[in-house]
């Protein structure tokens, strides 16, 4: 039992030093993606440690007919010191959204206060349009987008 445990925990470790790592974003990227979709962006600042977070992440997850319905596409966050962690958790969870690091200077930038989640709209000309900070449920996001 002890030698199945340790080659489990071994075959976990091997494939998280071997894991793809996020490409790491800036402001201009956000907006350059968000211009190059014809419909809104929703952007959510996630840590896969937080539990608002894999919530908010879950449900956008489990409503494809509502990303389709409001012609969205959805943009996950994460920051450098949350990068591995967020990688095993993304492909354990299957989310189907576009997921990066942000830089440091990104999370300056864009987050009045360091806390997460934190979910802002983007239109396609690439302007801010509405953000929130914590968990929004898809009632809260429809009225972001609008």
């Amino acid at each position: 039992m002890r030698k199945i445990f340790f080659i489990t925990l071994l075959v976990l470790l091997t494939a998280q030093l071997f894991a793809a790592p996020l490409k790491t974003v800036e402001a201009e990227d956000i907006v350059r993606m968000s211009k190059s979709f014809n419909g809104k962006t929703v952007v959510v600042f996630w840590a896969p440690w937080c539990p608002h977070c894999m919530r908010e992440m879950r449900m956008l997850r489990n409503s494809p007919e509502f990303i389709k319905k409001n012609n969205i596409q959805i943009i996950g966050i994460t920051k450098p010191a949350d990068e591995r962690y967020a990688e095993s958790t993304i492909k354990e969870e299957k989310f189907p959204f576009k997921f990066f690091t942000g830089s440091i200077a990104l999370h300056k930038e864009l987050m009045k206060i360091d806390a997460v989640p934190f979910t802002k709209v983007y239109n396609s000309k690439g302007e801010v349009s509405d953000e929130e900070y914590g968990s929004q449920t898809l009632e809260d996001i429809e009225v972001m987008l609008n």
